[in-house]
């Protein structure tokens, strides 16, 4: 493929094919002979990554095969007012930003078509546009796993969900958090280290709705109800946006999604900023609309039997929509020494790039056998069992919202302000109060998460019948084990709609958490039962495989000093894919444990230590993963910023940007 034309971040600027030059809409950059960075993928893991390394002088290309989708790249979308006043709406916006991945076929024909309309000529042939696979058999389908493509990705409507992952108990047995180090205390000093950071990066708060009544309700009879089990808020990435000094508390709450991440790496005047050690930022542009189709590795290492990645080929489809075929270019950057590329692109389109680059997972090299660079590729999947319910408050707990007399002052003021503004309204509770946000944390005995809530999914809508104020959502999330034949292949005759090899999933439930899913469901039942009567049609039950849309194992990560994690594994714990000196991954993909929390913070963590590893690349000569090497922690000063106030690139989400009042 060395014929293939450069892409335009090489000939706009004038530089030659193997030096580093960026394109801006907006502006042209010079090239800066600085180390470089190629990330693939737009999300929160991608913008972790170029934040990181950008910060640290690193000059970093980025591609999305999407759009930028909202004002601010990577913003939650729930920030408009129109969904925050009704939260249902929000979830044609979910619904249409998700893209199902494989759709099981039929049949082409319909035995009701006007005779005169198009047909098949061949009556068993099926269709095959937008997803649908007829390789895909439905009994084994994560049938409502679905991607998101744009800037931010999936962060652009998620949940903000930031839980850890259960630690091993005091037997040292895993139940849903990854194992670094054998040693307990190291480990667990190096997922505090992690997690402390990630949070701040991402912003999570356990207080934005301590004055909502719905909240409250809900918080408070659960704690009445289970006061072993530690109910609490659910931890989330927001924060809650307030009025001038003096006044009211704000009804209205920012999201954080990628855009949190990324931080003011877009703002023009800030593109010489210095960290704290005085190092300048290094360039940093992102191409959207722009398809990361492939890797290419040069010959590999006769001394080390590793590989290196030379170029990526990449295709604009915005110009692929004005010169259909005219558009599949590369970006090479092999005349720079240590040229890292990092593939975040999600659970389902990291693993389909590289098997699209022949690294392996597809069906062709499944059957004939072949060797394979990473033959682990897309095996030992893990899905989360989801059980979902909403129920109605019930009339005692309503009622007891306009009695004051337990009730704080803000409360009061809350209700009867109510009243006097809305004196047709039946229900006591403001218009504008917050939606409950609760959780009981994951425990050995129920290694289960949970969301108790009113929230926007791909499902779930009260419906004009109900007020939404009065339902509460019940989601509780279970584990299952990954294992070998729990897999995606990557269908080398069949392409998706954007042209890359259609992911077929094989996937059935284990049965070693099989008992936990039914002890789950009952659990959520006997909870629900506390807070009210449920809801018709939203009775409980359990969902479609994949509607959780928490995909991993996919690029599983594991420890080269465990044989049986090395040999099922796809890359070490800093993300560095193994015998690849300069390829590293990211993303909920990572995730080798089974699990039941939301693994963004989770994947976050994955994504600080690997851009350490780069950082320190960047510096040396790379190399491929030794499996016999002990794994270095990550040193305080690397998360440094995320805890110092003072720091100039400490994460102040609520100082971040001035809220939009004017075009």
């Amino acid at each position: 493929m060395a014929g293939l034309p450069l892409h335009r971040v090489h000939k706009d600027t004038g530089i030659d094919q193997f030096d580093v030059c960026i394109y801006s809409s907006y502006v042209m950059i010079q090239a800066v002979d600085k180390l470089q960075v190629f990330i693939v993928g737009s999300g929160p893991i991608g913008a972790l990554y170029a934040r990181q390394l950008v910060d640290n002088g690193h000059s970093v290309i980025m591609t999305e095969i999407g759009d930028q989708d909202t004002r601010v790249p990577g913003a939650h979308k729930k920030n408009e007012i129109e969904y925050q006043k009704d939260i249902d709406r929000f979830v044609r916006v979910i619904q249409g930003a998700l893209a199902t991945v494989s759709i099981p076929v039929s049949s082409s024909v319909i035995p009701t078509l006007d005779p005169s309309a198009w047909r098949a000529s061949d009556p068993e042939q099926k269709l095959i546009s937008n997803g649908r696979n007829p390789f895909q058999k439905e009994y084994n389908n994560l049938g409502a796993q679905a991607v998101t493509r744009g800037v931010g990705g999936m962060s652009t409507h998620w949940t903000c969900a930031t839980p850890e992952l259960l630690e091993r108990d005091a037997n040292e047995n895993v139940y849903e958090r990854p194992v670094i180090y054998q040693s307990v205390h190291r480990d667990n000093a190096e997922w505090e280290l992690l997690y402390n950071a990630a949070r701040s990066i991402i912003g999570t708060s356990t207080t934005e709705y301590a004055k909502s009544i719905r909240h409250n309700i809900v918080l408070k009879t659960l704690q009445d109800h289970y006061k072993d089990r530690k109910v609490q808020p659910l931890p989330l990435a927001c924060h809650r946006l307030r009025m001038e000094e003096g006044s009211a508390e704000s009804p209205y709450v920012q999201w954080h999604a990628a855009d949190n991440i990324f931080g003011d790496m877009f703002d023009p005047a800030k593109k010489k900023k210095k960290n704290a050690q005085d190092v300048e930022r290094g360039e940093f542009v992102l191409l959207t609309n722009t398809r990361c189709t492939k890797l290419y590795p040069g010959q590999p290492n006769s001394s080390s039997d590793s590989s290196s990645i030379k170029f990526a080929e990449v295709k604009d489809l915005l110009e692929d929509l004005l010169y259909p075929g005219s558009s599949t270019t590369k970006i090479t950057l092999t005349r720079i020494s240590h040229q890292i590329f990092v593939v975040a692109a999600g659970a389902v389109a990291t693993p389909q790039i590289l098997a699209n680059s022949g690294f392996g997972g597809t069906r062709e090299q499944l059957e004939h056998k072949e060797e394979q660079l990473i033959p682990n590729l897309g095996r030992y999947i893990t899905e989360q069992p989801m059980c979902f319910c909403q129920v109605v408050m019930k009339q005692t707990l309503v009622d007891d919202v306009t009695n004051f007399s337990d009730k704080p002052v803000w409360w009061q003021k809350a209700v009867e302000d109510h009243k006097e503004e809305n004196p047709k309204d039946p229900i006591p509770i403001p218009l504008q109060d917050g939606e409950p946000q609760v959780t009981i944390p994951a425990s050995y005995e129920r290694p289960w998460h949970t969301q108790i809530h009113r929230d926007a999914f791909s499902y779930g809508e009260a419906g004009p019948l109900v007020d939404s104020r009065i339902v509460v959502d019940l989601r509780f999330f279970g584990r299952q084990m990954g294992c070998e034949d729990n897999r995606i292949i990557f269908e080398n005759s069949l392409k998706d709609p954007y042209g890359m090899p259609q992911p077929t999933f094989e996937y059935e439930p284990t049965p070693q958490f099989a008992h936990e899913c039914s002890n789950m469901m009952n659990d959520m039942t006997d909870v629900a039962q506390k807070l009210g009567g449920y809801l018709p049609g939203s009775n409980p039950q359990f969902m479609t495989p994949g509607l959780a849309l928490h995909l991993a194992g996919t690029t599983r990560l594991g420890r080269g000093d465990v044989e049986e994690e090395y040999r099922t594994s796809v890359a070490d714990y800093n993300s560095q894919v193994w015998k690849f000196d300069n390829l590293y991954v990211g993303g909920n993909g990572l995730i080798r444990t089974a699990f039941g929390a939301n693994p963004t913070l989770t994947s976050m963590c994955f994504a600080i230590r690997g851009a350490h590893k780069i950082h320190q690349d960047l510096k040396t000569c790379p190399k491929a993963p030794n499996p016999e090497a002990p794994l270095q922690n990550t040193p305080e000063c690397w998360v440094s910023w995320t805890n110092n106030i003072d720091d100039p690139n400490f994460p102040d989400h609520k100082r971040l940007r001035k809220p939009h009042r004017q075009v």
